[in-house]
């Protein structure tokens, strides 16, 4: 909802409308079977009905899983992501949703960052999007991943602080690579864990250490 919401005193096009409803309504179907008499008065209230158009009647949903879903499904993830870091440091410095932000990013990787920037500065309330290979002055900064994220603000940052908000987070992503690492390290866990389970320990162990670099490099940086 948060992603099709249209501009304040903006229409929302025809299209967009269309597939929400489509989407909205399919939910009313799942869970019909649950909640029988709440999803049908939404599904009354959701569209104009004819006589005998009734949920419980409705045809049952077929399932489609496109062949890219869990990409489409892991980069909403590094999206919403990004937009909880941004709103992490509006908290931190008290900046309320409505004031527009910059972001620059340093990545290795800026057309993955592209296929969801615009979801990106929608949702995060951003003025701007772009990417850097340094940090800009006066900037607080999180890091996702191996890529760093930074916002620069009108206020002076405390270095200091900044400093203590980093070596926190760092002690932290070493805590847990080590944690990860053991259990890898862990012969019996090894030999009766699934294929795919080793993969995703594998890879928290990869992204551990791309988020262990970002963060010594921002401490470098301070």
């Amino acid at each position: 909802l948060e992603m099709v919401k249209p501009v304040y005193q903006h229409p929302i096009d025809a299209e967009t409308l269309r597939a929400t409803v489509d989407f909205l309504e399919t939910l009313l179907k799942l869970m019909h079977p649950f909640m029988p008499f709440i999803t049908e008065e939404l599904w009354h209230e959701l569209a104009e009905r004819g006589e005998r158009d009734y949920v419980c009647v409705a045809h049952w949903p077929k399932v489609m899983a496109p062949a890219d879903s869990a990409d489409t499904l892991a980069e909403m993830e590094k999206a919403l992501a990004i937009v909880a870091g941004v709103r992490n440091v509006r908290n931190q410095k008290n900046l309320g949703p409505v004031k527009q932000l910059e972001l620059a990013v340093k990545t290795d990787d800026q057309a993955a960052i592209l296929t969801y920037a615009s979801l990106v500065r929608k949702l995060a309330n951003l003025s701007d999007l772009s990417f850097a290979q340094e940090a800009p002055a006066s900037a607080v900064s999180f890091v996702l991943g191996g890529n760093e994220f930074f916002i620069p603000l009108d206020m002076q940052v405390d270095a200091a602080a900044e400093r203590a908000r980093v070596e926190k987070e760092l002690e932290y992503a070493i805590g847990f690579r080590d944690s990860v690492n053991k259990k890898l390290g862990n012969e019996k866990f090894v030999a009766n864990a699934k294929p795919d389970v080793l993969e995703r320990e594998r890879q928290k162990l990869a992204d551990a250490e791309a988020k262990i670099a970002a963060l010594e490099q921002a401490l470098k940086a301070l």
